[in-house]
């Protein structure tokens, strides 16, 4: 069946928009994962003394801490991440095979995180 003009460029609109919400979610998800593991690490690692506020109070030690606390973190919800991950390449393959059926050379729309 051959789509025409209007309606490719309807659906190719909707997948994009699919592509984007999925990459989205998957950027949200990271971010989430880097706050909480931050909070965890300043709440098992309090600190005793007051710095000046321009200096840092994130040791080496905190880092350590922070990516242990991250790496656990993502131990439990690897496999989701890397299942948003593997739809968002299938989106992304739909749509550029459909691309190529259908000869569409204009420009992709850029991904946003907002």
């Amino acid at each position: 069946m051959m789509l025409t003009s209007a309606l490719l460029h309807a659906q190719l609109e909707r997948m994009e928009a699919g592509l984007a919400e999925t990459r989205r979610t998957l950027v949200a998800v990271e971010r989430k994962l880097e706050i909480r593991a931050e909070a965890e690490t300043i709440r098992r690692r309090p600190k005793a003394r007051y710095c000046h506020r321009r200096m840092s109070r994130w040791t080496g030690a905190d880092e350590a801490e922070y990516r242990r606390v991250l790496d656990a973190m993502l131990s439990v919800t690897g496999p989701e991440l890397d299942r948003l991950r593997r739809r968002a390449d299938r989106q992304d393959a739909a749509i550029e095979a459909l691309r190529r059926k259908y000869r569409v050379n204009e420009e992709r729309p850029l991904f946003s995180v907002r």
